[in-house]
C-alpha cells in the first residue's frame, strides 16, 4: 500500500465528506501503513462487545461474565472491561452504561469489516437486523454465530473506510469546537472510527486506541 494509494484514498474521502455537506482539513495527513489484526482477534473483540452491550440493557453482570468464561472469551477482555465485570449492576455508573450502549456502533463497524453487513453509512445508525446476526445471550445461545465469520474485507477497502471516518471525525470535532452541530452524529463516527483504528493497529489495546484528529 503505497503513498499514491493513500493520497487517492484521502481525496476520495474528502469528496465524500464534502458531498455530505461537511468540511475538510486539507493538511490532515495520510494514515500510516496498517498492521491489520487477525480475524480471530477481531471475532474475539466482537464477541466481547456483543456480550457486554447486554449489560446496558440491564442484563446481570454475573451472567455476562459467566457466559464469556464458558465461551473461552475472557482472554479478549481489555483491562477496563475486566474491572467493569467485577462490579454489580448497582455499582455501574451512568457513564459506563452509556459507553456500553454506544459500543453498538463500534460492533456495527466490525460487522461491516467482517462482511456481515454490506454498508457502513455515517448517516444511518446500526441496522435493525443487527441483533438477529449475533448470539442472543438472553435466549441462551452460545457463540456459534460468531464462529461462522471467516474473513476481513480486503485491506485496501478497510483502509478507505478508516480514512473516510478519520476525516469525518475531524469535521465533527471542528464543528463542536466552533459551537456548530455536525450533519452526522459525532458519537457514531467516533465509535466506528475507533473500531476501524483498532483493527488497523496491533500496538494499541482497546482502552487506548489513538483517536486524535
Amino acid at each position: 500500500m503505497n503513498d499514491e494509494f493513500k493520497f487517492q484514498a484521502k481525496a476520495e474521502s474528502e469528496g465524500k465528506v464534502l458531498a455530505l455537506g461537511g468540511r475538510i482539513c486539507d493538511w490532515l495527513p495520510i494514515l500510516d501503513t496498517p498492521a491489520v489484526r487477525s480475524i480471530e482477534e477481531v471475532k474475539g473483540r466482537m464477541s466481547v462487545l456483543n456480550a457486554l452491550i447486554n449489560i446496558s440493557f440491564q442484563a446481570p453482570v454475573g451472567i455476562i461474565r459467566d457466559w464469556l468464561a464458558e465461551q473461552d472469551l475472557l482472554i479478549f477482555l481489555s483491562e477496563e472491561e475486566e474491572l467493569l465485570l467485577r462490579k454489580s449492576n448497582e455499582e455501574l455508573t451512568e457513564q459506563e452504561l452509556i459507553n456500553l450502549r454506544w459500543s453498538l456502533e463500534s460492533l456495527w463497524a466490525m460487522m461491516w469489516a467482517t462482511e456481515m453487513t454490506p454498508e457502513l453509512v455515517p448517516t444511518n445508525w446500526c441496522g435493525d437486523d443487527m441483533a438477529s446476526m449475533l448470539p442472543n445471550l438472553e435466549a441462551g445461545e452460545d457463540n456459534a454465530k460468531m464462529a461462522q465469520v471467516q474473513q476481513l474485507r480486503p485491506t485496501e477497502e478497510l483502509y478507505r473506510m478508516l480514512d473516510y471516518y478519520y476525516r469525518l471525525h475531524w469535521y465533527c470535532v471542528d464543528e463542536r469546537l466552533h459551537g456548530r452541530e455536525a450533519l452526522v452524529s459525532e458519537s457514531l463516527v467516533y465509535e466506528r472510527r475507533k473500531a476501524l483504528e483498532w483493527i488497523f493497529n496491533r500496538a494499541h489495546d482497546w482502552d487506548d486506541v489513538e483517536m486524535s484528529t
